[in-house]
């Protein structure tokens, strides 16, 4: 019998060569026009060529200027952009692979960038003055979202999912979960509001719930919509599981999405331990750790959209368990092939060794606080990561 790992699936007009996706890595930068840097490493392209299914891209928050956190991270706000962002997906593709352009905006994590080109920060209710001192009352400058403001932030989602199937993109992802404007949105500890874009969970959903409609209706129904989705907040006073199901619930019930990417919301980064990044995966039972979250959102949407987990997979034989139960529908994995970007042909070749990540998370420390490209530490041989295959 066909391994469950390996079996093909189809997901709107798309069809995937198995069940092992890749989570998104922002591995990389862009120049001062929002073009992707393409002399940085660009890790995708050898994950796609390594046998995974679907690839997509790190968070592209600039779908909107008020998106943009840095003077560094891509934008696909203008047409102009269209070129460089189809040279990743033509380098996905070639391995095999389904890409994907996952959008995002940053919300209050770009109220300091935003702010030092003297605009408004796009915001729920409030940003913080001082992002290091936390939300406390005294800490929080109020800066709501008008209506106009909010539905011009819908209207360019949409308008990235026109790009994004111009580009040679297979679907788009959106990014709700972590420190994203979604996630955020969400949380009761970003969203004051009292209108109907706040106060109850499906008032607080609204925003993910017209994103994806508008990137459906715009991008076509062909075109497959995923939803990366923060469950809990590790924040006290955050969202919390159960309101994470049940915008879950509203998302699939919707019917403008394909899958739902279980992940964590709002985390403290300083508490390692209680984020999607969990270090020290080195036995089974550290690896699935979103698992309990993944079996609920599958049972919550009853088949209104499929499921995958991610969160410290490193084992074959736990995946195959998850999805045989029912538990999930795809797993998704990232700091695994930073190691091994061949990784998942590796396992379909016959070897279902464990993967060689040890979750350290030296590769992204040195990544983010040195600028170093992102690779392992351990790694025994040169990473191929850099080569865009002719």
């Amino acid at each position: 019998m066909e391994n469950i790992l390996f079996e093909q699936v189809t997901v709107g007009g798309v069809t995937l060569r198995n069940r092992i996706f890749m989570s998104a890595a922002a591995c990389y930068n862009a120049d001062a026009t929002g073009d992707i840097d393409y002399g940085m490493p660009m890790l995708h392209f050898a994950v796609a060529k390594g046998g995974c299914a679907l690839v997509p891209t790190g968070g592209v928050s600039g779908v909107h200027p008020s998106g943009r956190t840095n003077a560094t991270r891509p934008m696909f706000d203008s047409d102009e952009r269209i070129p460089s962002f189809r040279a990743f997906a033509e380098g996905v593709r070639r391995g095999g692979a389904a890409a994907v352009l996952q959008v995002t905006h940053g919300g209050a994590g770009a109220a300091s960038y935003q702010l030092s080109l003297g605009r408004k920060p796009f915001v729920a209710s409030h940003y913080p003055r001082h992002p290091k001192e936390g939300l406390g009352e005294v800490n929080r400058e109020a800066a709501p979202a008008t209506e106009e403001e909010i539905f011009e932030v819908i209207a360019a989602f949409g308008d990235a999912a026109v790009r994004a199937r111009r580009a040679g993109f297979d679907g788009i992802q959106v990014h709700a979960a972590h420190e994203s404007l979604l996630s955020q949105w969400l949380s009761p500890l970003y969203n004051l509001r009292n209108d109907a874009w706040g106060g109850s969970v499906e008032n607080r959903c609204r925003l993910h719930c017209e994103i994806v409609r508008e990137i459906k209706r715009r991008g076509g129904v062909d075109f497959p919509v995923i939803v990366k989705l923060g469950i809990e907040d590790t924040l006290a006073g955050g969202t919390v599981e159960a309101e994470g199901i049940r915008a879950a619930t509203l998302l699939a019930a919707q019917g403008n999405v394909d899958i739902i990417e279980v992940s964590q919301g709002l985390q403290n980064m300083d508490d390692m331990e209680r984020t999607c990044l969990r270090p020290h995966i080195l036995s089974t039972d550290r690896e699935a750790y979103f698992r309990t979250w993944a079996g609920k959102v599958r049972a919550a949407v009853r088949g209104g959209a499929l499921v995958t987990l991610q969160g410290g997979l490193r084992t074959p034989s736990l995946m195959e368990e998850i999805l045989q139960r029912g538990e999930a529908d795809f797993v998704s994995l990232c700091r695994p092939y930073i190691r091994e970007p061949g990784l998942v042909n590796r396992w379909a070749e016959g070897d279902r060794s464990r993967a060689k990540c040890i979750s350290c998370n030296r590769c992204l420390w040195e990544h983010l606080t040195h600028g170093k490209p992102l690779a392992c530490v351990f790694s025994d041989t040169p990473s191929e990561a850099g080569r865009v295959w002719a």
